[in-house]
């Protein structure tokens, strides 16, 4: 056998390792994959397209995290859309009602006060046992997306994902990169208007694992002992 023959079969060897590596990541992947019933709350009056191509946007971000989210939308005067937990101690225990939902909750709000969260475009409650897990500041992405050179629904998509990336991963904590980073410029409004805006690897496999165990907990009415209050102020 010559020498140009056996490189082609060890590339070809080579090849299909690589194929059957990514088939198992991806037939891992699926195994894991979680569905999340988002209930969203439009207190902001964000027309039905824009709203309905941010959600789809922020849908696939999540799907390529192993997270199936089904949005459901709902009334805007629902008592769940105006309340935020505060109150959550290092015991895991809550002043008020047991979470007992199986559902997150995301709100969409404008004319937040601007010297309250100065330069944020929202915030979320990871350990939220009631009321409001995700905020979107909405007339602050309106502002950004005409600054950022990316549709406001891109742009709305994306701080949506970017909340609730927040509540399933369970903490405050930004990546340097990608969907998780605290802060963005214009390279990465050219990201997420590519589509290139998604969470990492390892912050899939966290979110996975992380939904499985706050969607059985709220099943269940309680939370895991080590879940603090956390406030996460993002942008």
């Amino acid at each position: 056998m010559n020498r140009s023959l056996k490189m082609q079969l060890a590339l070809g060897i080579l090849s299909a390792a690589g194929c059957q590596l990514y088939a198992s990541s991806r037939h891992s992947q699926e195994a894991d994959r979680q569905t999340v019933v988002i209930y969203v709350y439009d207190l902001a009056g964000v027309s039905s397209r824009t709203l309905n191509q941010a959600t789809e946007g922020a849908g696939r971000i999540l799907a390529s995290a192993g997270v199936e989210a089904v949005w459901q939308i709902g009334p805007a005067d629902a008592s769940e859309a105006h309340e935020c937990d505060m109150q959550v101690t290092s015991h895991g225990t809550s002043s008020r009602r047991p979470e007992s939902r199986d559902h997150l909750v995301l709100r969409l709000v404008r004319d937040y006060p601007e010297r309250s969260l100065p330069g944020a475009l929202g915030y979320s409650l990871p350990d939220a046992r009631f009321g409001v897990h995700a905020t979107v500041f909405y007339d602050r992405i309106e502002t950004v997306s005409k600054t950022g050179d990316v549709s406001l629904s891109t742009m709305l998509g994306h701080a949506i994902a970017h909340e609730i990336g927040h509540v399933l991963l369970g903490t405050t904590e930004h990546s340097p990169s990608g969907i998780m980073k605290a802060r963005w410029g214009r390279a990465d409004y050219r990201q997420a208007g590519m589509g290139l805006m998604q969470f990492t690897a390892r912050e899939g496999e966290a979110i996975r694992k992380g939904a499985a165990v706050q969607i059985s907990a709220r099943a269940k009415g309680s939370w895991p002992a080590s879940y603090l209050a956390r406030l996460a102020l993002d942008f």
